[in-house]
């Protein structure tokens, strides 16, 4: 089968890389040919963390990138688009441009909608594709219950890490030497401050605590000046977690979060750490409370369950354990790939698909 992956980013963006991605060469490996078509590249991203001026005129760059990959769509199998075609466009444009697709799968990892509420001509768009694909894939329950009020063929398939790259970590320090970590972007980084005082005063009674950032940028020192900022890369993402003692997820509540896939906790588990979330979206389903993890929502909640497991090694050891053991059992990549391929190659995708023009919910 030749399969046409139409991507947001190139492989620095994480939703991109997670979500699809990584499972070309087991694709490829199963006979099938794959081509992979980022709409934005490395300098957009770059642009877009640093809050540089040139991100609109990168983003420009990336449409007309887009509109020249759109073309030929017919002579491919299957086209898998991560969450939308040209963003922004009108619904009749995504509409049509589904039509032209032999077979479309389309993905998402967070509320994507959310962001045309506020363009009463737009909100449509992500109803409208979601009604024109063969079939939906969504990271979480929150974006199932929101797809199948437009499609009813929606599959349920979590963000997955690649457990061979990850090295579980054996020791736990004592309580003078804990290191947390937090993985993500310049943006989500803002979402550290809320939780930031709780994280000086647990320094303040543990001197020796440490706090790495990976992919932060230096905006943050100003809400933890302790913090070690580290430059997030690929190759040596799950090195620099292995390294450390208790991950950490913070999240505001809101609908576009809830629609968060919580590829940090996968991550932090398959390192072995115990972890700290917010009870949001997939947080709530990825960590079992008390027993590879805590779910904290106020600040003081989150201070008590860090100063639990900073105070315990063996808590550290036990919830590590279990952790890592869940993400290989659910969350690995042979897992994640089991789902895709039974979609991609299952006959639930019709040859002969009826399109609408108009968007209405799925009745049961």
């Amino acid at each position: 089968m030749r399969i046409l992956m139409l991507t947001r980013y190139v492989a620095m963006g994480a939703n991109s890389r997670y979500r699809l991605m990584q499972y070309v060469p087991l694709l490829e490996n199963e006979g099938h040919r794959v081509e992979v078509r980022p709409m934005l590249g490395e300098d957009y991203l770059r642009e877009l963390y640093s809050r540089g001026r040139k991100s609109k005129a990168l983003a420009l760059k990336g449409y007309w990138k887009r509109l020249l990959q759109l073309r030929g769509l017919q002579e491919f199998d299957l086209v898998i688009c991560d969450q939308e075609f040209l963003p922004y466009f009108p619904a009749f444009v995504e509409s049509s441009i589904a039509r032209a697709c032999r077979r479309l799968i389309v993905d998402y990892d967070d509320a994507a909608f959310i962001k045309y509420r506020g363009f009463p001509g737009l909100k449509q768009r992500i109803p409208a594709l979601m009604t024109a694909a063969d079939a939906v894939v969504v990271g979480n329950r929150y974006l199932e219950e929101y797809a199948r009020q437009y499609s009813s063929n929606v599959h349920v398939i979590p963000t997955v890490v690649d457990t061979r790259r990850y090295q579980v970590r054996q020791d736990s320090p004592t309580q003078d030497h804990v290191r947390l970590v937090w993985i993500g972007t310049p943006v989500t980084a803002e979402f550290l401050r809320p939780i930031a005082p709780g994280l000086t005063a647990l320094r303040e009674k543990y001197p020796g605590l440490q706090l790495r950032l990976i992919g932060a940028s230096d905006r943050i020192r100003d809400a933890v000046p302790f913090a070690e900022i580290l430059e997030w890369s690929e190759a040596g993402e799950a090195s620099m977690l292995s390294e450390c003692d208790i991950g950490l997820m913070p999240l505001p509540d809101d609908e576009f979060t809830r629609g968060k896939c919580g590829l940090k906790l996968i991550q932090y588990m398959a390192a072995g750490l115990p972890v700290v979330g917010s009870p949001v979206g997939a947080n709530c389903d990825i960590i079992s409370e008390s027993e590879d993890g805590f779910l904290a929502r106020q600040p003081n909640e989150w201070a008590a369950a860090l100063e639990r497991l900073i105070s315990s090694a063996e808590m550290r050891r036990e919830f590590g354990r279990k952790g890592a053991a869940k993400v290989a059992r659910e969350y690995s990549l042979e897992r994640g790939f089991r789902d895709w391929i039974n979609l991609v190659e299952s006959r639930v995708l019709p040859d002969d698909r009826k399109h609408t023009e108009t968007v209405s919910p799925v009745r049961s």
